[in-house]
C-alpha cells in the first residue's frame, strides 16, 4: 500500500535540494494495460496505454482467426513527457524491473 504522501527528492539545476509529495495517488484508479504506444515530437513523448480486448472465440479455427481482422484497444491513459523525464522514467522502470527480478529470482 502506498503512502498517503509518495515523496521523491529532485535537485535543481542549481543545486537546491526541494521535497516533492504526490497526493491523491490513491484516489485514482488503477487500470490495466497490456498493451503501449510509444510516440515522440520535437520536444515531447507521447505514452498511450490500452487494454486489448478478444477476440472471444472459443477454441477458434485458423479460419475463425483468420477473419478476425482487428482486435479492439481501449485507451485508458496517455501521458506526455519531456526528454529529460523520459530518461528518468526509463531509469526508474530499468531499477525497478532488475529489483522485481532479483527478488523473484531469490524467493526461488
Amino acid at each position: 500500500m502506498m503512502n498517503e504522501k509518495a515523496k521523491d527528492e529532485i535537485l535543481s539545476k542549481k543545486g537546491f535540494k526541494f521535497e516533492v509529495e504526490f497526493e491523491g495517488g490513491e484516489n485514482v484508479p488503477i487500470v490495466f494495460a497490456n498493451n503501449l504506444f510509444v510516440r515522440h515530437e520535437e520536444d515531447m513523448f507521447i505514452i498511450t496505454f490500452a487494454q486489448a480486448h478478444g477476440p472471444y472465440i472459443v477454441k477458434p479455427t485458423m479460419e475463425q482467426l483468420k477473419q478476425v481482422g482487428k482486435v479492439p484497444s481501449q485507451v485508458v491513459a496517455r501521458i506526455a513527457v519531456s526528454p529529460l523525464r523520459m530518461k528518468e522514467f526509463l531509469n526508474a522502470l530499468i531499477g525497478n524491473y532488475e529489483q522485481f527480478i532479483k527478488m523473484k529470482t531469490e524467493s526461488v
